[in-house]
């Protein structure tokens, strides 16, 4: 048996092993950095804020013109209450929306 042989074939098993460690520890991002590019962020990641702050900004004007809109007490409570569960409805319908729009994202990237 050759000796230099046995050294060469230990030290590949012992360098392929820490590659292997060393390749472990790296991402996608350190892959692309390296050749000098980086991700582009979606356009998802500066749609998704703005429309929950149009959102919640309709919801309190709505709020704030109902309350100062003159009305019975009943009247008023019950407008409140179908206006909240129509916020409900268009807020769940956006969000299902947003969902699909990623998962089509998603697929699109992968």
């Amino acid at each position: 048996m050759d000796f230099s042989k046995t050294v060469e074939a230990m030290g590949s098993a012992i360098g392929a092993r820490e590659l292997v460690k060393a390749v472990e520890g790296l991402n996608l991002d350190d892959a692309l950095g390296v050749v000098g590019v980086e991700r582009k962020s979606s356009s998802l990641s500066h749609f998704l804020p703005a429309l929950g702050l149009i959102t919640i900004s309709a919801a309190i004007g709505a709020g704030i013109a109902l309350l100062l809109a003159p009305s019975s007490g009943r009247r008023l409570r019950a407008r409140l209450a179908d206006g909240i569960d129509d916020a409900k409805h268009r807020l769940t319908d956006s969000i299902g929306r947003s969902e699909a729009t990623a998962r089509n994202e998603r697929h699109t990237v992968s």
